[in-house]
């Protein structure tokens, strides 16, 4: 990656924004909304966890453009939006919502809070949920164009970078009721503010993104390492550089928080490590998850682990230069979850909003034959994902 002037590290604004940001998201939902109505020609299955919805043909609105983007753990986050965290048994046994951080949650609550009591349907806390993911989603988009071109100093890497992220394999959950949009917006905009210097508004939204997914914390190494890698570092003396650093604490923080809710809530200490249990995730040595995964799905599990492999490549491939160094330190810390979890499972989602990634990739991309390459076989696999995970099959 060759070294480039500075770049305006502003926010892509403007006419960049509908060409590079608006549109190609836009058209992709237009895309996936044929791909599920094109879907319910197609069985429903059989194996889905509540099977009522898979019967009637949709689990949340009749509308199938729309009722498509809610499927799986969505119904987990709309419960603790509505509710609260509800235990339905032993926690280390039984599935239930205590599972879920509460972040995003929490910002569907509030956004269905706004709406007149007239207006709360049933179906009113799922559209809530594809507002807020839609919303952080274009956000998110535009954040990552601008640290991309600051990293890369390329418009079209950043464009590129853009394009793959919305075309990836599970690119299509960034509009469904999960909170992936929202950590993407949050782990971008932390390690975008880290580089600006402004280390304060770094750990903030670190701390945040911490209660959005556990890989949220992986971002205080991020913040750390811009904290004593300055771009001048002898322009920045090491007691600035240390006093910087302590804002790396302020995700770590968040899950603490995180986790004394949920010790509050069931008087279990360990409730955030025990409540994974019923999905198959606890410690184990990475190897252990590589090489022999607990819940392996025949199909997906080598497009799982192609993710993981893939995902932990580019990481090393951005550690080559100064510029990208941080994104690669980040990307291999937040891919540290997974690979100690026992299982691949959901590798794919994950790795869809692993940013870091789709910079290299944005780089990579200046060759024609790479980039029409992977145009063609992330968009025809996030159709294929769709089709099935519109018809209530398990693929993220």
């Amino acid at each position: 990656m060759p070294e480039a002037s500075p770049v305006d590290e502003s926010p892509p604004g403007g006419s960049w924004f509908l060409r590079d940001v608006l549109w190609p998201f836009a058209l992709s939902r237009l895309l996936l909304a044929g791909v599920a109505w094109f879907g319910t020609q197609v069985s429903a299955s059989w194996s889905y966890p509540f099977p009522e919805a898979a019967r009637r043909g949709w689990a949340f609105v009749p509308l199938a453009a729309l009722d498509a983007f809610g499927r799986w753990d969505s119904h987990w986050y709309l419960s603790v939006a509505q509710g609260g965290y509800a235990l339905r048994g032993p926690l280390a046994s039984v599935q239930s919502n205590v599972a879920f951080f509460p972040l995003y949650p929490w910002l569907v609550r509030a956004a269905l809070a706004v709406l007149p009591p007239s207006l709360r349907g049933p179906g009113s806390a799922y559209l809530a949920a594809l507002v807020v993911s839609n919303a952080c989603a274009l956000s998110a988009l535009a954040l990552l164009g601008g640290l991309a071109r600051r990293a890369t100093g390329s418009r079209q890497a950043a464009s590129r970078a853009i394009l793959y992220l919305v075309a990836f394999p599970t690119g299509f959950v960034l509009s469904c009721a999960y909170p992936e949009s929202l950590f993407l917006l949050l782990a971008v905009a932390s390690v975008w503010a880290a580089r600006s210097g402004r280390f304060a508004w770094a750990g903030a939204l670190g701390l945040l993104c911490a209660m959005t997914r556990p890989a949220g914390v992986a971002v205080a190494v991020a913040i750390a390492w811009l904290a004593f890698e300055p771009a001048e570092p002898a322009a920045v003396p090491l007691r600035r550089r240390a006093r910087r650093a302590c804002w790396a604490l302020a995700p770590a923080l968040g899950l603490a928080l995180h986790a004394a809710l949920l010790w509050r809530f069931t008087g279990d200490p360990l409730a955030l490590l025990h409540a994974q249990a019923p999905w198959g995730r606890a410690l184990a040595a990475p190897w252990r998850t590589v090489l022999a995964p607990r819940d392996f799905h025949p199909w997906l599990g080598p497009l799982e682990a192609a993710c993981l492999a893939g995902s932990a490549a580019l990481a090393l491939w951005l550690l080559r230069e100064r510029r990208t160094r941080a994104l690669g330190v980040y990307a291999l810390a937040a891919l540290a979850p997974v690979a100690l979890s026992g299982t691949l499972l959901s590798a794919t989602r994950f790795a869809g909003v692993l940013f870091p990634s789709f910079v290299a990739l944005g780089v990579l991309g200046r060759r024609p034959a790479v980039d029409r390459g992977l145009l063609l076989s992330f968009s025809f696999a996030q159709a294929v994902l769709f089709l099935f995970w519109s018809r209530f099959f398990w693929v993220a």
